[in-house]
């Protein structure tokens, strides 16, 4: 039987990786609704024509590029050591919320909820609630083994563990290299099992 190609150019990951590249810098320095497909062909060295022949629309696109951000995140494997377990995933989120364009994208998904629903949806989808579900397995397990209060707030802490990271950078103030383990400490002080004086 004789094998059929698909019509057409074949896809070049290279170009797609550099399309999407230049998406998510643009859109974190000039927002969605100012971003262009000129600006976007342009720093991705290709032209317009190419860009709508992969993406259907100026949505689908940031969409993409959202979901793509994500490419270098993967859960570490769970240790059963509560404090350790937290902490590698607090690394690995303040390394990426440290890239250049990553806090601006989120300000910009909320910006345009209204407009561009999508932008809010494809972060909550791809990116956050990937690295909520990290979080929230390793305290449901530490809570399995009884090291924290029966009445702790898993999604509560969940949501101080990552929102300590924005409020500090909203307010102005710098997170420090050691901001991992203060918050981590900070947390399970108060939420570890105590046992009650005998």
């Amino acid at each position: 039987m004789k094998e059929t190609r698909p019509r057409g150019r074949p896809r070049e990951s290279a170009l797609d990786e550099r399309i999407l590249e230049a998406t998510l810098r643009l859109l974190a320095e000039v927002g969605y609704a100012h971003m262009s497909y000129e600006e976007i062909a342009m720093a991705a060295h290709t032209t317009r024509a190419t860009i709508y022949l992969r993406y259907s629309s100026k949505a689908v696109l940031a969409t993409t590029a959202i979901a793509y951000a994500r490419r270098s995140f993967t859960l570490a494997p769970l240790t059963g050591d509560t404090r350790l377990d937290l902490l590698a995933q607090l690394r690995h989120f303040q390394e990426s919320m440290d890239a250049p364009y990553s806090l601006p994208l989120v300000g910009v998904a909320l910006a345009e909820a209204q407009s561009t629903p999508e932008l809010l949806a494809a972060l909550r989808e791809y990116v956050i609630s990937t690295r909520r579900e990290g979080l929230r397995a390793i305290l449901q397990q530490a809570q399995a083994r009884s090291e924290l209060e029966p009445s702790t707030d898993i999604e509560l802490a969940v949501a101080q563990l990552i929102g300590s990271y924005y409020a500090l950078s909203i307010a102005g103030k710098s997170v420090a290299a050691d901001w991992p383990e203060r918050v981590v400490g900070q947390l399970l002080a108060g939420i570890a099992y105590k046992v009650p004086p005998s």
